[in-house]
C-alpha cells in the first residue's frame, strides 16, 4: 500500500535509544539536570534547526513553519492522504493481492489496521504540501530531549525537501508497487533517521539532558510498541524502513550511520535521489546500488504481454504489483515467528536466506466480470499469478522451499519456469491450472534487465 510516511513513529525513538547502554561510560559521572518543563516549539524548533544545518552541512532555504496539533488532528491528516492519493478502489485491490500470496490474512482489513497501527505511533510529521512541519501534543509529559529528537527527524524532512526535491522524488515512485513504496520510504525516512540518531547521541553526550528520564520513557515506548509483533507481519516494514534506508544511505556501515559524517549522507540522499533504486533488494544490499561493478537492478516483466497470456473471456486483469525482497523474506518467515524489536536496528533482520538471491517478481490479480472496469469494480472470483524470478537455481528453490510452508496464500501451486523462474497459481481449478500452467512452461512473459533482452527460460 501506498506509504504516507514523513512521519516520526513514537517506536524509532524508542528502538534508537535502546543504543544508550553502548553510551553509558562516557556519561558516568555526569550531572543529570532536572527534567524540564515542555519548551516552546518554535523555540526549540529553531534551535534543532541550527543543529540540524550543522550536522547536514546545508541549510535551509526559508523557514520552517512549525505547529502543535492533536493525535485527532494526525490522523485526519493521515486519513485524508489515504483518501485522496489510494482510493477505495483501488485499496480492496491492493488489499486482495496481499491477501492472496499471504501478506495478510484473510480477515484483516488492510487500511484499518493501518489506521489503528497509527494512531497510537504518529509522534509528529512534515507535510510536503503545506511545507510545515506538525508535533503531536499527547496530552502527556514528553522528555525535552525526546521532543529535540522527534524534531530534527522532522526538520531534516523539510531541509531534504528544499534541497533534494523530496516531494518530487517521493511522488515518482509512490504508488506503483509494493516494492518501489518500500524503497521511496526507504530513502527519505533512512535520511531522516540517520540524522536524527546522529543527534541523538551528540546531545546525549552532551550531558545537558536526564538519560534516566529518556530510558524511562523508551522503555515505556517499547512496551506500547508490541502493537507491532501483535499485527500481522506486513505492518512490520512501518519500521524497516526507516532502519534499512539508514543502512542503505550510509552504504552498509552502520557505525558510519550513526557516528560519521552526515554530510556524506546528504551527498548520497542527492544521489539517491537524483537516480533512484529500482527496489528493496539495493535497499538491504547498498553494494547492488552504490557500486557500479555489482549493480543489480531487477528483472521486470511485460505487463502488457502477460496480461494477454493471461486473461480469458470474461476474466480480466485488474491489479499488477511486485512484492520485492523484503515482502519476500517475510513470505519465507516460519509461521509465528515475530521479528524482534531490540534486533530490528540491524538491516539483516529484515532479510534472510530464502529471500535473497531475488531477481524480481510481478503479480496479476484477474476478476471476473463484462469489461476489465466492471471486473476492477466487483473483484469476484478472483484468480492469481505470481512470477518470481531468482539469480540462480539455488536461490529459487529455497524460495520455493520456504514458500510452501506459507499457511497464509491461498490454495496454489507453484510451476518452475527454466531454472531461474517460478510462478504461483491462485484459486484456479484443476483443469484451468494445467492449461495455464502448460502455457507459461512452454511461452512464459517475456522480461527486461536493465532495459536489455532477459529470457534465461530454456537454461
Amino acid at each position: 500500500m501506498k506509504r504516507f510516511r514523513l512521519l516520526h513513529l513514537l517506536t524509532i525513538t524508542a528502538l534508537l535509544c535502546t543504543w544508550l547502554p553502548v553510551l553509558q561510560p562516557a556519561l558516568a559521572g555526569a550531572a543529570a539536570p532536572a527534567a524540564t518543563a515542555s519548551p516552546d516549539l518554535a523555540r526549540v524548533a529553531d534551535e534543532v534547526a541550527k543543529e540540524v544545518e550543522a550536522l547536514r552541512g546545508w541549510t535551509f532555504k526559508q523557514p520552517v513553519e512549525k505547529r502543535f496539533c492533536t493525535p485527532q488532528e494526525a490522523m485526519a491528516f493521515v486519513k485524508k492522504e489515504v483518501d485522496e492519493q489510494v482510493p477505495p478502489e483501488r485499496i480492496r485491490k491492493i488489499q486482495a493481492f496481499l491477501r492472496t500470496v499471504g501478506l495478510l490474512p484473510h480477515d484483516c482489513d488492510l487500511k484499518q489496521t493501518l489506521l489503528n497501527l497509527l494512531e497510537e505511533q504518529v509522534g509528529g510529521y512534515y507535510d510536503t504540501d503545506a511545507k510545515a512541519l506538525y508535533l503531536v501534543e499527547r496530552g502527556e509529559t514528553v522528555p525535552d530531549l525526546v521532543t529535540r529528537i522527534m524534531l530534527s527527524h522532522e526538520l531534516t524532512h523539510a531541509l531534504d525537501d528544499q534541497h533534494a526535491g523530496l516531494e518530487t522524488f517521493l511522488k515518482l515512485l509512490l504508488g506503483k508497487s509494493e516494492d518501489l513504496d518500500l524503497v521511496a520510504a526507504s530513502v527519505a525516512e533512512g535520511s531522516a533517521t540517520s540524522l536524527m540518531t546522529q543527534y541523538m547521541m551528540r546531545t546525549q553526550l552532551s550531558g545537558r539532558f536526564d538519560m534516566a528520564e529518556l530510558q524511562a520513557y523508551a522503555l515505556k515506548e517499547v512496551q506500547r510498541s508490541n502493537v507491532f509483533i501483535a499485527a500481522p507481519r506486513y505492518f512490520s516494514t512501518l519500521l524497516g524502513s526507516y532502519l534499512c534506508g539508514m543502512h542503505f544511505l550510509a552504504k552498509g556501515n552502520l557505525l558510519a550511520a550513526a557516528l560519521g559524517d552526515n554530510r556524506a549522507v546528504g551527498q548520497n540522499l542527492l544521489a539517491a535521489v537524483k537516480d533512484p533504486p529500482q527496489s528493496t533488494e539495493q535497499i538491504l544490499h547498498p553494494e547492488k546500488y552504490w557500486d557500479p561493478a555489482t549493480r543489480d537492478n531487477p528483472v521486470v516483466v511485460d505487463d502488457a504481454a502477460a496480461t494477454r497470456m493471461l486473461q480469458r473471456p470474461g476474466r480480466w486483469v485488474v491489479h499488477a504489483n511486485t512484492v520485492g525482497e523484503m515482502l519476500c523474506a517475510i513470505l519465507a518467515t516460519p509461521q509465528g515467528r515475530h521479528p524482534n524489536l531490540m534486533t530490528m536496528q540491524m538491516a539483516d533482520v529484515w532479510t534472510n536466506a530464502a529471500a535473497t538471491g531475488w531477481g524480481g517478481d510481478r503479480f496479476y490479480l484477474l476478476a471476473s466480470g463484462p469489461s476489465a472496469a466492471a471486473a476492477g469494480q466487483a473483484l469476484t472470483d478472483l484468480r492469481g499469478v505470481w512470477f518470481t524470478l531468482w539469480d540462480t537455481p539455488q536461490d529459487r528453490d529455497e524460495f520455493v522451499a520456504a514458500y510452501e510452508q506459507q499457511p497464509d496464500a491461498g490454495r496454489r501451486t507453484i510451476v518452475p519456469l527454466g531454472n531461474l523462474g517460478a510462478a504461483a497459481l491462485f484459486g484456479f481449478d484443476e483443469t484451468e491450472e494445467k492449461t495455464v500452467a502448460d502455457g507459461l512452461k512452454k511461452a512464459p512473459p517475456p522480461a527486461t534487465r536493465g532495459g536489455k533482452p532477459w529470457a534465461p527460460w530454456a537454461l
